[in-house]
């Protein structure tokens, strides 16, 4: 005969150090371990850095601190009777901008071409702009519609209210 005791075998008892393991994870996270440490700071903003520097390549000059100063130039003189030298001046070194503000304040530019091709930009990039940049872009070109003295650029304006 033998005793329940014999038939206990010494490797079915889990060790402490198992035990103590099991209590110290949570229940409510998985089993597998991150395969990547967090990344520090210092390497975050190393990377973003990385990323600008490499998006800066594809931009050209427009990533240059003369293309900043240029860009403020226009907003600058708006209005004013050096405008329409400090936009020449700007296109001929850049060409056509690439934000809503300038091209915006391109509108009110003295060379007819330019303005047209601003107004095609500032079509096309109004389905990603908020609504009341679209209405103020709609109201500019009505204005535009009823008050410009070329028959091409009114129209210009008219379609492009017409596609907004």
């Amino acid at each position: 005969m033998t005793s329940g005791y014999d038939d206990y075998d010494d490797n079915d008892k889990p060790d402490w150090k198992e035990i103590d393991r099991k209590k110290d994870r949570s229940k409510h996270l998985s089993e597998d371990k991150p395969d990547a440490k967090p990344k520090s700071p210092k390497k975050e903003w190393a990377q973003k850095m990385y990323l600008k520097e490499i998006e800066n390549l594809f931009k050209g000059k427009k990533a240059s601190k003369e293309h900043s100063s240029a860009l403020e130039e226009i907003h600058q003189r708006a209005g004013t009777k050096k405008f329409n030298t400090t936009v020449k001046k700007y296109l001929k070194e850049y060409g056509l901008p690439d934000d809503w503000s300038t091209l915006f304040l391109i509108l009110d530019y003295k060379d007819i071409k330019i303005v047209k091709k601003a107004i095609d930009l500032l079509v096309e990039m109004s389905a990603e702009e908020p609504l009341t940049k679209k209405e103020g872009l709609k109201s500019k070109l009505n204005i535009i519609a009823m008050t410009s003295d070329n028959d091409d650029l009114r129209d210009a304006a008219e379609e492009a209210l017409e596609n907004l």
